[in-house]
């Protein structure tokens, strides 16, 4: 069958980009539903997707029997477990990838609540996103629906309250980034100037993880995108901050679900289409 997914990234208004990594838009003219699931590890990132158009059913990587339907626009806090999802026939989708802390600039300690969760629109009640719904079901192009959020998000940005602990919890997330997950408290208390339970407890109000568990993940995100995704032979451990391969095997099953010699199977491999659209650079 011939390939009929459409997968675009396209980059937020310039004034929005300290709080938008991109947004992505999706679509399937397929009536069937896909043969692989698309495998999504964490990334860090909470996100707003939009279902104008069919549904998609995902479960964790890990239990099978967790199987859930999503045919309605959600807000999905940043997840810290692997998902197979898996579209269902013909679809159209609009997402915001938020960044950690330009989520939390937008919905204040509703952001830290979502952690792990997929929570639908009308859930979450933050009126001008269902009202930016309506207009993006109307819109005649991806273009035009990328303006349409631009806008909204643009209005509602000057409104934003601010406290010096948004400072604190950035730095110490650019410090985690910069080293793809291997910046450790002590290092973190001395970039910041504060205390490590003190910012513990910032962490845990703006993102809603610990520092530990988000370097976690952008961790792996490191590994996933440099060595699986290229397809490229992975890197020694030692490459991505382990000191142990045992650990590195261990949290590369957890994470992927299969050890580092299958990656290179045709199924694997068909699960990754989306994932080496949407991680690029």
């Amino acid at each position: 069958m011939a390939d009929t997914i459409t997968y675009q990234r396209h980059e937020p208004f310039i004034d929005l980009k300290k709080y938008i990594s991109y947004y992505w838009y999706m679509e399937n003219e397929a009536e069937e539903e896909q043969a692989y699931p698309d495998l999504l590890i964490p990334d860090g990132y909470p996100e707003i997707i939009f279902i104008l158009e069919g549904a998609y059913h995902k479960r964790p990587l890990i239990d099978e029997s967790q199987v859930a339907i999503v045919n309605s626009s959600s807000v999905v806090g940043i997840q810290h477990q692997s998902l197979l999802v898996k579209r269902m026939g013909k679809v159209r989708l609009f997402g915001i990838k938020f960044k950690p802390m330009g989520f939390y600039r937008f919905f204040g300690p509703m952001a830290a609540r979502t952690l792990g969760h997929t929570l639908s629109l009308h859930e979450f009640d933050i009126p001008y996103l269902l009202e930016l719904e309506g207009s993006l079901r109307k819109s005649e192009s991806p273009d035009k629906a990328v303006a349409r959020i631009d806008h909204t998000l643009d209005a509602h940005k000057s409104g934003l309250k601010y406290s010096k602990k948004e400072d604190v919890v950035q730095e110490c997330i650019n410090g985690i980034l910069e080293t793809q997950g291997n910046m450790g408290l002590n290092e973190l208390s001395a970039k910041v100037g504060k205390g490590k339970r003190q910012i513990q407890r910032y962490f845990k109000e703006c993102v809603g993880l610990s520092p530990k568990r988000f370097s976690k993940l952008i961790r792996f995100k490191s590994v996933y995108k440099k060595d699986v995704l290229s397809e490229t032979s992975l890197g020694h451990f030692f490459d991505h901050g382990y000191f142990d391969q045992s650990h590195f095997i261990k949290d590369f099953r957890a994470n992927l679900g299969t050890t580092p010699s299958h990656t290179s199977s045709h199924k694997f491999r068909a699960q990754n289409r989306i994932a080496k659209k949407s991680m690029r650079p």
